[in-house]
């Protein structure tokens, strides 16, 4: 397979990375790729695959999917149920790779400190994070590193019911393309009253159900990251960070390990 056929995504992700990296060629586990992964063995990229999912119980979950490509989907290796990513593999990397993950793990503080424990000295996590400004997420406060302190005291390991309130009160779509040309979206009107989204919220919180536990822009990125290093908390630092590009809904970030 030549790089040429990676998405255009794929593409820009990978050439904002490897600008980037000190490795020329870096140990890499990549984190829910599923069929549109950044790195990929037939490129010769040395890159596991992470999933929730086997690749088995992939194929079946999309088969009838037509956004989906099974011919450009991966061979997952490690297949992991929890967020226990230390008790399942025990080599090392040099870059942890997630896209549009950690807007969905409850639990960042623990997620985080997971991934670190799997790099080698001077490793990297790459994120791709969706951008509230360009997403449904457009009139959802902004989350706050006080608030990932109590999901980590909590031990969540699954949405709770604050997190799936706002998910559930606050998503309005958007297009994308009109914010851009500078037309804001209309006037907030939420799918359900907040007596609905909280009934939703307290129903589905008994069993994972997934949403965005959390809401960033590029600069509340950085600031939560600040504020859980200062707390000691978090064992990372921004080493790279990257606006939207336009037309698009995602910033890029390199955390370094320190």
């Amino acid at each position: 397979m030549e790089l040429s056929t990676l998405s255009r995504i794929a593409k820009r992700r990978r050439t904002f990375l490897l600008q980037q990296l000190q490795h020329s060629k870096p140990r890499i586990l990549e984190i829910g790729a599923f069929d549109n992964a950044t790195f990929r063995r037939d490129v010769e990229d040395d890159v596991r695959y992470l999933d929730f999912f086997s690749a088995d119980e992939l194929r079946a979950k999309h088969k009838d999917n037509p956004q989906r490509s099974l011919k450009m989907m991966v061979d997952v290796d490690y297949v992991i149920k929890s967020a226990d990513i230390l008790g399942h593999i025990d080599e090392k990397f040099d870059l942890v790779v997630a896209n549009h993950v950690i807007e969905h793990i409850p639990d960042v503080i623990y997620w985080l400190n997971q991934l670190h424990g799997i790099l080698d000295i001077g490793g990297a996590v790459f994120l791709s994070v969706p951008d509230k400004r360009y997403t449904f997420d457009y009139y959802r406060p902004e989350s706050l590193a006080t608030q990932m302190i109590r999901a980590h005291a909590e031990k969540l390991d699954k949405p709770d019911k604050w997190q799936l309130v706002e998910h559930f009160y606050y998503h309005f779509k958007v297009d994308t393309a009109r914010i851009w040309e500078g037309v804001a979206p209309g006037p907030f009107a939420p799918r359900f009253s907040l007596a609905e989204a909280l009934r939703r919220a307290e129903a589905k919180s008994a069993t994972y159900t997934d949403a965005h536990c959390w809401v960033f822009t590029p600069a509340s990125f950085a600031a939560c990251v600040a504020d859980l290093r200062s707390a000691g908390m978090l064992p990372f630092e921004v080493a790279a960070l990257q606006e939207p590009e336009p037309g698009s809904n995602e910033f890029r970030v390199i955390l370094k390990k320190t």
